[in-house]
C-alpha cells in the first residue's frame, strides 16, 4: 500500500505542476479559480486520468511480484467471469525461452523435445480464457518431472536424474514465481469482460 500511495502522491503533484503559471484572472474572478466550466472539466478529466494511471502501474507492479495477496488471477472489473475473445487466433506456442523474462536459459534445455513440449502445453494453457495459472504451473511441473522419471527409467542414472530433476524445479519456480505477468497478459488476450469495452470508450 505505501508504494501505491506514493505513486498516487507523485502523480497527483505531477498533475498540479502542470499549471505552474496560472493566468491571469479575469475581471470579478477570484484569482486560481477557474475561469469558465470547460477548465474545470478539463482539471476533473487530468484527476481521472491520474488515478487511471496510477491503478495501471499498481496493477503492473502487482503482476510482477505476483499477483493481488499473492494471488495471480485474471477477474474482471465488476466481478462477471471472463468470455473467451470471440475473434482471438491461439497463438504458435514458442517454447521455454518466453518463461524466463531475461534469465538466461541452461544451454540445450529448449532444444529437449520433452522439456519443448511441457513449455508449449503451458502456453497453451494460459492462452485459455479463464485458465488457473496454479492448475496450469502444477501441470507444467508434472510434465518436467515425468521427464526426469523417464530418463531414470530408461538410463538408470542417477546423477542424470538428479541434474535433471534440478533443472525441471528451477523451470516450474521460474515460472510459479515470475508467470504472473505472461500468464495475465495472455488472459487479456484471450478474454474479454462484458461492459468494460464500452466504458472505455
Amino acid at each position: 500500500y505505501s508504494w501505491g500511495l506514493l505513486v498516487l502522491v507523485l502523480s497527483l503533484q505531477g498533475i498540479q505542476g502542470q499549471d505552474t503559471e496560472a493566468p491571469p484572472a479575469e475581471p470579478g474572478q477570484a484569482p486560481g479559480s477557474p475561469p469558465g466550466e470547460e477548465d474545470g472539466d478539463w482539471g476533473m478529466e487530468s484527476l481521472r486520468g491520474g488515478f487511471e494511471a496510477v491503478n495501471t502501474y499498481f496493477d503492473s507492479m502487482l503482476e510482477l511480484m505476483g499477483g493481488r495477496d499473492g494471488v495471480c488471477q485474471y477477474r474482471c472489473r465488476y466481478g462477471k467471469a471472463p468470455l473467451p475473445r470471440p475473434d482471438f487466433q491461439m497463438p504458435e506456442p514458442d517454447g521455454c525461452s518466453s518463461y524466463f523474462l531475461g534469465i538466461p536459459v541452461p544451454e540445450g534445455m529448449d532444444g529437449i523435445p520433452a522439456m519443448t513440449k511441457c513449455c508449449n502445453q503451458l502456453d497453451l494453457c494460459y492462452d485459455t480464457c479463464g485458465s488457473n495459472k496454479y492448475r496450469c504451473d502444477s501441470k507444467f511441473r508434472w510434465c518436467l518431472h515425468s521427464i526426469c522419471s523417464d530418463l531414470k527409467k530408461s538410463l538408470g542414472l542417477m546423477s542424470k536424474v538428479e541434474a535433471c530433476e534440478a533443472v525441471a524445479d528451477t523451470m516450474f519456480n521460474t515460472v510459479w514465481t515470475l508467470g504472473c505477468r505472461p500468464y495475465m497478459n495472455s488472459q487479456r488476450a484471450a478474454c474479454i469482460c462484458e461492459g468494460e469495452d464500452k466504458d472505455e470508450l
